[in-house]
């Protein structure tokens, strides 16, 4: 028996065109019934990247989270910073004005007194040095060596 005729008029440029045909309808119809072959794992590829790109997402969403947090923070205790000094600023006002009506507010200390106080001032700048600043000496009293006062609000 001899080779069919019909396969002998294609010839090798045809047949070669028939099998490229062939395999090319296999494989639409293997996709169309669901199977894959994925030789360098493009899918895997893919998967992963998604999914570096989403925890990528996540920290910086977590981050945004704190940052807001953060600034929330801050403008409530800048808030209650701000608030702490106007009242003392108010009370402190106060406390000027009532000490300038007192009876005895033009008589001088009693020297003693004063250095005893100064002592004090010295022995509490040394348990704490960090809130003593010294302050200019009033010339207009008398005053000798200044005396440290606390940070001004």
């Amino acid at each position: 028996m001899s080779p069919r005729p019909w396969l002998r008029a294609l010839g090798p440029v045809g047949l070669t065109t028939a099998g490229l045909f062939v395999v090319v309808l296999l494989l639409v119809l293997g996709r169309g019934l669901g199977l894959r072959w994925d030789p360098f794992d493009l899918d895997l590829r893919r998967l992963e990247a998604a999914e570096q790109r989403a925890e990528a997402a996540t920290a910086d969403a977590s981050a945004r989270r704190l940052e807001v947090e953060g600034a929330v923070d801050q403008a409530r205790r800048v808030d209650l910073h701000h608030q702490q000094s106007v009242e003392l600023a108010r009370v402190t006002a106060a406390a000027d004005a009532e000490s300038r009506k007192a009876d005895d507010a033009d008589v001088p200390l009693d020297p003693a007194r004063t250095a005893r106080l100064r002592a004090h001032d010295s022995e509490l700048c040394r348990l704490a040095p960090d809130i003593c600043v010294a302050a200019a000496p009033d010339a207009a009293k008398g005053g000798g060596e200044p005396l440290p006062a606390g940070p001004v609000a």
